[in-house]
């Protein structure tokens, strides 16, 4: 429906639009505006103007909040996916690395045989020291026996 105005040009008449009722110019379309529905007319007016101002002013609000607010994720979301891409060179260079480790491991898996059966050797090396130590021992207190008497009787006669 739109306004049109009547063949006086005085009064607004709503007239039905093509396709409304299937008419061009339909007669049971036409009211005429009462000044109830013009009063109206301006209240709604006034109320979509005081309506369409208060969401002007509420989104120059959002924009002061949204705008840097957007632009405070992006910057941390790059400085996010910066900190993953590290973090993915990262691990590929200890993965890397952990190759080279474990061929490592090997070659000293290979060295501790041989100093196993090297601490073998030493061990019996020590039992061996350990009779030879022994064996002295057992001379000493034997010596200390034999000597020690007669020397008590020696130092009986000696003036010191």
């Amino acid at each position: 429906m739109s306004d049109k105005t009547s063949a006086t040009g005085n009064d607004s008449v709503i007239m039905c639009e093509a396709g409304d009722c299937g008419q061009g110019d339909c007669e049971k379309c036409k009211e005429d505006i009462t000044p109830e529905a013009k009063s109206m007319e301006d209240c709604m007016g006034k109320s979509m103007e005081m309506l369409a101002n208060t969401f002007s002013a509420s989104a120059k609000r959002w924009e002061m909040i949204v705008y840097p607010s957007l632009f405070a994720f992006i910057l941390l979301a790059g400085y996010g996916f910066y900190l993953i891409y590290s973090l993915t060179q990262d691990a590929h260079q200890m993965a890397k690395n952990m190759q080279d480790i474990s061929k490592n491991m090997v070659v000293i898996s290979e060295s501790m045989l041989v100093v196993s059966k090297n601490t073998d050797n030493q061990t019996a090396a020590m039992h061996g020291i350990n009779a030879s130590m022994n064996q002295m021992r057992q001379d000493m207190a034997m010596m200390n026996h034999s000597v020690s008497r007669p020397m008590n009787k020696m130092n009986s006669f000696m003036p010191w």
